[in-house]
């Protein structure tokens, strides 16, 4: 049987030596009978494990992989994406879905200009608003305006962060359409906020 087992392909020797480790455990169990062999699969079968074992699990990640996902983290940061829609309520869902992730990030790139119009740098916005731990944001609605080519939408915004409560307010801004504004002109941004942080 050893030799068999040396010869065998590998996936047929870890069958087999499994299946030994299986009796050998069970026969010490007292009452239990020992599992059967496994029976050697057909060339057909065989050629489908061969292809099997050949692909790899989707959990497992390659060295190639590894360094694509190292520059991910930075990349994602210089350039996350927040909401386009039309609708500043739905804009102002995903930014408080985005506090509630802490995912500073894309929390400041809600501000125009892909983040810069908040005033910080990306490290210390993170900073400034990673004091919250776990905050839980409620919106009301919000009140919408004109003014100079553009539209306003001030939102009263709740921020629980344990016992802290912080009550303020989100300004979105965009351009009216048909004005020949760019796109980020165009999508709803926030203007400015009331918040100590």
């Amino acid at each position: 049987m050893v030799e068999t087992m040396i010869h065998a392909r590998p996936r047929s020797a870890a069958l087999s030596i499994l299946a030994i480790a299986q009796t050998i455990a069970l026969s010490g169990c007292g009452g239990h009978e020992a599992a059967p062999a496994p029976s050697s699969p057909s060339p057909e079968a065989r050629s489908a494990s061969d292809a099997a074992e050949m692909t790899p699990p989707p959990w497992l990640v390659s060295p190639a992989s590894l360094a694509a996902h190292e520059d991910a983290p930075a990349a994602r940061a210089s350039a996350p994406v927040p909401s386009a829609s039309r609708d500043p309520a739905v804009v102002a869902r995903a930014w408080a879905d985005a506090v509630e992730q802490r995912d500073w990030a894309l929390v400041r790139a809600f501000w125009g200009e892909g983040g810069t119009r908040s005033g910080l740098s990306q490290k210390a916005f993170a900073a400034r608003w990673g004091q919250l731990v776990q905050p839980r944001v409620t919106l009301e609605a919000g009140q919408q305006e004109g003014a100079a080519g553009s539209l306003y939408d001030t939102v009263p915004v709740t921020i629980i962060d344990g016992a802290h409560h912080y009550r303020g307010q989100i300004v979105l801004r965009r351009a009216n359409d048909g004005l020949g504004a760019s796109a980020e002109q165009m999508r709803w941004h926030i203007e400015s906020t009331t918040f100590p942080f």
